[in-house]
């Protein structure tokens, strides 16, 4: 039926007449509003439009610099303009194929590795009569060929494997920054693989002109930022680098830490992250400052700008290290080791040989020089176009892990330097007197078994002595001997008086890192076996190979190794130097009835850029024990004749060194650790030197070690030599510290 025609009925016209009084309500109340913006605040809110707003901007404090005793520079800073990609500007998939891809390329690293050292164990037992240069010529034709018959190594990223996003941002900023497009991705994969909780640098040191530029159009740039940054300087490229350590952004988990809690760090702050740097951050960092730029109604920089806080610099560090003692340390022993990189008879690992060195001030524990070698030009490391395979290739273990400080952190067994502390167990425990004459010839038996003996190195025959002689030509079976007597003894005085002498406790020194090292006992071999069985429990392995038998005690021959320090126990260099500090008495006064034993530090204390003292780092209180001077007095007796006297094993070392002017009280050791945990000979000699010169002046304890490095007499010592010679004699030296002859008493 058709409708056309119809006529509205009530209810209809009711609904149409209500809605047109709505929409007409809703017309009027926005014609209202327009007006009253348009007329009657109009000119109110054009001014607003037009003016310029305020926006804070950190500005990042320099760190204070870092000097020597005298107060050459060593470390300090160069200002700079960093254009950087911020961290949450990296799209989640870019950030998860770069770690990947790091972690796949540390794999492949790893097996290349674990390949040329079994190769490098294969060519070395199948012929060790053959010229150095043909194995290694053999070694790397293997070596090329294993890498053939691994997975293929991961391919290196391009900008190809970016996503649009991220291309994008970077394609942006390419013809500003006049890199080209896969070296700025480049440097988004090196920055985000070594720290991925940081903004990768794009580019350092950009000129005013394009950090203006950036600042002005950064609605154009999304993600980037142009920060002025105080970049870490090292003078000295090399020098002490693994004591400086290194600084980068703090990271979210760090922020979390108590250290950090009070300190109102914010992310993307830069701070201390290892060595002096770390432990001394909080007066280095100086406090981050605040500026007000001004920005128009788009946010835009007008290139005016307000300084409301300005930043304070950090404070400037004074340590006790003398750079010209430092240079000449590291020199020394580098020349030495660089001469005979690979021992035949070295470890199976195959590494670079690697070495540590100490020199201490014994009266109040000042560092004077304290380095590893090899060590690595920090300036290197701080390149944003370092790569991760060359970052790797500097940093590696097989490189001799250059960034690892072996003077505190390394353990070595320390061989006859350790015999000062078994000659004071049997004095202290009355089993010897000075003038107590041991038993001399080539061994010792420990039993009435035939094959249950020890004997000196080469099985030498060396006369019967007494305490003092026995440092001299450094006779074995004298303390062995001594082990033997000490070890029934129910309170471990072999032990006791190692603890004494300050080892398996770290020894205080302001650095991160620092290891206490092993003084085996008994109670020491049952952790370690209960340490084996948690590890297959928790691993479900068969073995950890952290012990060869998890029902193993310890016996007499573990103690009589320990008495000449070796077996079981590791020491670090450090601790080698402050055992030999404990000796020290002022050359002027008596003998004193005790040892002294000081904390070592490095720091002196803080100062303002115009050497204004902050705060001065007080020496610690030193430890003393118990000593009679007696013994003390044969001691150092002994170990003048080391460098001096007729059978001394340093003798021809110290041959033409004035001891009138100051006495050399030093000691021989080489150690070795022939079978590892794993029943595998590993063989080594370790070469060691530590020595205490009392001089009334400038009295100085030197400690060190050779890995691989042969006898103490043909490496450590003429190192240490050099050292001391620099000390007293500056760059006029008339002592040519030449190498000593390896005999099997050292």
């Amino acid at each position: 039926m058709s409708t056309r025609g119809r006529t509205p009925t009530p209810e209809l016209a009711i609904r149409i007449a209500a809605f047109g009084i709505i929409a007409f309500g809703v017309f009027a109340i926005l014609f209202l509003r327009l007006w009253f913006l348009q007329i009657l605040q109009g000119d109110t809110y054009l001014a607003r439009a037009t003016e310029t707003k305020g926006r804070e901007v950190r500005v990042a404090a320099p760190r204070g610099s870092i000097i020597d005793r005298d107060g050459n520079v060593l470390v300090k800073n160069k200002v700079a303009f960093v254009v950087t990609l911020q961290a949450d500007a990296i799209p989640e998939e870019d950030r998860a194929r770069i770690v990947q891809w790091g972690a796949d390329q540390g794999t492949y690293e790893r097996r290349v590795n674990a390949a040329e050292e079994r190769i490098r164990d294969e060519v070395l037992d199948e012929g060790r009569k053959k010229a150095t240069k043909r194995r290694e010529r053999l070694i790397a034709r293997r070596v090329a060929q294993a890498r053939r018959d691994l997975p293929a190594r991961p391919r290196d990223l391009t900008i190809d494997d970016a996503t649009p996003l991220l291309r994008s941002r970077l394609e942006r900023v390419q013809p500003i920054l006049r890199v080209s497009l896969n070296k700025l991705y480049q440097r988004v994969v090196n920055g985000t693989v070594r720290v991925p909780w940081a903004g990768p640098s794009l580019k350092v040191d950009v000129s005013i002109g394009v950090r203006n530029y950036l600042l002005e159009q950064q609605a154009r740039f999304p993600g980037i930022v142009v920060t002025k940054e105080y970049l870490r300087t090292y003078p000295h490229g090399a020098l002490a680098a693994q004591i400086f350590g290194n600084v980068n952004q703090i990271s979210e988990e760090q922020l979390k830490l108590r250290r950090y809690k009070d300190q109102q760090l914010r992310q993307g702050q830069k701070i201390g992250q290892s060595g002096l740097e770390y432990e001394y951050d909080r007066f280095l960092r100086g406090r981050d400052g605040q500026e007000q730029v001004e920005v128009d109604s788009q946010n835009r920089p007008t290139g005016e700008v307000g300084k409301d806080d300005p930043p304070q610099t950090g404070l400037r560090l004074r340590l006790t290290l003398s750079e010209g003692l430092q240079r000449s340390a590291q020199f020394a022993i580098g020349e030495t080791i660089r001469k005979d990189p690979y021992d035949d008879k070295a470890t199976r690992q195959r590494r670079r040989a690697g070495g540590a060195f100490v020199a201490m001030d014994p009266r109040n524990g000042d560092i004077l020089a304290i380095g590893s070698y090899p060590s690595v030009d920090l300036n290197r490391l701080s390149d944003p176009d370092l790569t991760q395979r060359q970052y790797g290739r500097l940093t590696s273990e097989r490189s001799g892990a250059p960034l690892f400080n072996r003077a505190i952190a390394a353990q070595y067994p320390t061989g006859s330097t350790f015999k000062i502390v078994t000659g004071s167990a049997g004095l202290g425990e009355g089993l010897i007197t000075p003038e107590t004459v041991g038993p001399g010839g080539a061994c010792i038996e420990l039993s009435d078994r035939e094959d249950d003996k020890k004997c000196n190195a080469g099985r030498a025959e060396l006369p019967a002595t007494n305490l003092a002689q026995s440092l001299e030509i450094s006779s074995d079976v004298y303390y062995y001997d001594l082990g033997k007597r000490l070890y029934p003894r129910q309170n471990q005085p072999l032990q006791a008086w190692a603890r004494n002498y300050g080892f398996g406790r770290r020894t205080g020194i302001d650095l991160p890192g620092e290891v206490r090292g092993i003084v085996p006992d008994r109670a020491w071999r049952e952790r370690r076996n209960q340490e084996e069985l948690d590890c297959r429990k928790r691993e479900r392995k068969p073995n950890c190979f952290l012990v060869g038998d998890v029902n193993g005690q310890f016996l007499l021959g573990d103690e009589v190794n320990f008495a000449i320090g070796q077996g079981d126990f590791l020491a670090t260099p450090l601790q080698v130097a402050e055992s030999y500090a404990g000796l020290y008495d002022d050359p002027s006064k008596p003998f004193t009835n005790r040892l002294r034993f000081p904390v070592p530090r490095i720091a002196r204390g803080v100062e303002t850029a115009d050497g204004v003292q902050e705060q001065n780092f007080p020496a610690g209180r030193a430890r003393t024990v118990a000593f009679d001077a007696g013994w003390k007095r044969a001691i150092i007796e002994g170990l003048q004749a080391v460098t001096n006297g007729t059978s001394g094993t340093a003798t021809a070392v110290f041959a033409d060194w004035d001891q009138t002017r100051q006495r050399v009280l030093g000691k021989t050791g080489t150690a070795q650790r022939c079978v590892d945990a794993r029943g595998n000979s590993t063989c080594a000699d370790q070469s060691w030197f530590a020595a205490l010169v009392p001089d009334g002046e400038r009295p100085i304890v030197v400690a060190v070690t050779v890995e691989n490095g042969k006898f103490g007499t043909t490496t450590a010592a003429p190192i240490a030599c050099k050292i001391l010679r620099k000390w007293f004699q500056g760059d006029q030296a008339d002592a040519t510290c030449a190498a000593g002859e390896a005999s099997a008493t050292q």
